[in-house]
């Protein structure tokens, strides 16, 4: 472990072992932004006041009694409560994001891969949740109903400082986007669902994708990524009890049309254009909108090459198309199993023989090959060979697993859970790493402007709260893990690629 990351240990201990006080502490510290920051200092202790009493109600009720009673309704009460302050939360720290947003390009020229954070929208009513999972249904009641507890004793996150919110209200996207500025996050990254069946074709859980095209909250810059596969009873627990399953535990088939010229295509490419043409949304190469494709179906390839040319026709440079691969980075993990490394090198042949991805998300699952790892810096890089090519790679990065409140308590996946000051530690070390590696091991590679770059670093997720992954701030970890975006990203500003 280098300097930096023993540096970035030490920190994060002090950070965690007082919450709150010491988080404001580190603020008057941060002197990067000097002032500035002091205006946002003095607006998060408004926050911490106005919703102090109803923190107390959480954690009480979180931290005692009886940890099998698996529908203590307390927390969400409380956060009920909490979420009542956000619009005096959106209030009081507008004026201070603003001025901060654009200062990481004020303080050099040192250019990062973007930041960006993938956000789950299920939180708000949907027809077809409804008809799943019994109408009223949202992924909170899964959070809800969980154990306070995972089976290994560790604390399972509830939120705090935005509460139970519904995503199709404009306050808790604004308090997203605001969160994203204030600590260094670049944009974020939407799941997309979009069915081709005659039942239920279109969009779903859409909702807060178009009331933020009517408010203009979050205001931050944003993508798509579209999660075609069908669902499967084994995302959650049982269904609703008037549910008629037309095959063993599928609720809704994917399809893919055969034909590119099918209309359904051009119906797709028409609802995605109103973002596509959104002043926020991320493009590359100056006209090519990010567009991302969950996982690798091959069906869906004859609908991404037709809206790619549909997205040709309607003025932009193409699409840049990206989908996402259960894998290790080859550079930042390398794995020594001949087998693995022969079938993970099969999966990615496929993908790029095609010649229609630009690049693959290589996402690190909750995989035995990861377990226990983290991503690290490459020797030669460290030694300062640049003899080696990019990888087509986008890093992908997840804050921590733990699908309890999806599973049985006994079968759940879990996955860089423990302690949380190692969880963050652990968090912080590989975006290092990753930001690292796309800034300083190819110097001679990086692109001139922003608009032309096409570097990423994905994180699993800003609000995936269900599965463990949580950046929002939460009763375990605060928001340590914002923290360490802003931190890693202030620390390789100020040291560039040096790793003194």
């Amino acid at each position: 472990m280098d300097s930096f990351q023993n540096k970035a240990m030490s920190q994060r201990h002090r950070r965690l072992r007082t919450g709150h006080e010491t988080r404001h502490s580190k603020w008057i510290s941060f002197n990067c932004f000097g002032m500035v920051l002091i205006v946002v200092f003095l607006a998060d202790i408004y926050l911490v006041t106005r919703v102090n009493s109803s923190d107390a109600v959480v954690n009480r009720s979180l931290y005692s009694g009886d940890a099998d009673n698996h529908n203590a309704d307390m927390p969400v009460k409380a956060g009920v409560a909490i979420s009542k302050n956000l619009k005096d939360f959106a209030k009081a720290t507008t004026k201070s994001v603003k001025k901060t947003e654009n200062t990481q390009t004020e303080i050099t020229n040192f250019l990062l891969p973007r930041v960006l954070v993938l956000v789950f929208p299920q939180y708000h009513r949907d027809e077809m949740n409804d008809k799943f999972w019994g109408e009223g249904f949202t992924d909170w009641d899964n959070l809800k109903k969980a154990p306070l507890q995972n089976r290994n004793g560790d604390r399972i996150p509830r939120p705090t400082e935005l509460g139970y919110y519904d995503l199709t209200e404009k306050e808790p996207r604004q308090v997203q986007g605001m969160l994203a500025k204030q600590y260094g996050i670049d944009g974020f990254v939407y799941h997309h669902y979009w069915f081709y069946d005659e039942e239920h074709p279109g969009p779903n859980l859409h909702k807060p994708l178009m009331n933020m095209l009517a408010d203009g909250h979050p205001d931050v810059p944003f993508a798509l990524h579209w999660c075609a596969v069908k669902w499967m009873t084994t995302w959650s627990g049982q269904v609703s009890p008037n549910f008629v399953f037309k095959e063993p535990g599928v609720l809704q088939k994917q399809y893919f049309p055969i034909d590119p010229k099918d209309p359904k295509i051009e119906e797709h490419y028409q609802w995605l254009r109103q973002f596509f043409h959104h002043p926020n949304y991320i493009k590359v190469e100056g006209n090519k909108p990010l567009f991302m494709l969950y996982q690798k179906k091959p069906g869906a390839m004859v609908v991404l090459k037709r809206l790619q040319e549909l997205a040709i026709e309607d003025g932009f440079g193409g699409l840049m198309l990206t989908v996402g691969l259960t894998k290790p980075h080859d550079h930042l993990l390398p794995i020594q199993d001949k087998d693995l490394v022969r079938k993970f090198k099969i999966e990615q042949d496929r993908v790029e023989k095609f010649h229609l991805y630009d690049k693959v998300v290589s996402y690190p699952n909750p995989s035995d090959w990861a377990a226990n790892r983290t991503l690290e810096i490459p020797d030669w890089c460290r030694q300062k060979v640049r003899s080696h090519m990019r990888l087509k790679d986008i890093v992908g990065i997840i804050s921590s697993f733990d699908n309890t409140p999806r599973r049985n308590f006994d079968e759940a996946n879990l996955f860089a859970t423990g302690d949380p000051a190692k969880v963050v530690d652990r968090f912080e070390n590989n975006l290092h790493a990753a930001l690292y590696y796309e800034s300083c091991c190819f110097e001679h590679q990086l692109p001139a402007k922003k608009e032309d770059d096409d570097r990423f670093i994905l994180i699993n997720a800003m609000n995936e709260w269900a599965e463990g992954m949580a950046l929002e701030p939460s009763d375990v970890y605060g928001r340590q893990f914002l923290e360490a975006i802003r931190d890693t990203k202030k620390k390789l500003f100020e040291k560039q690629c040096s790793l003194d």
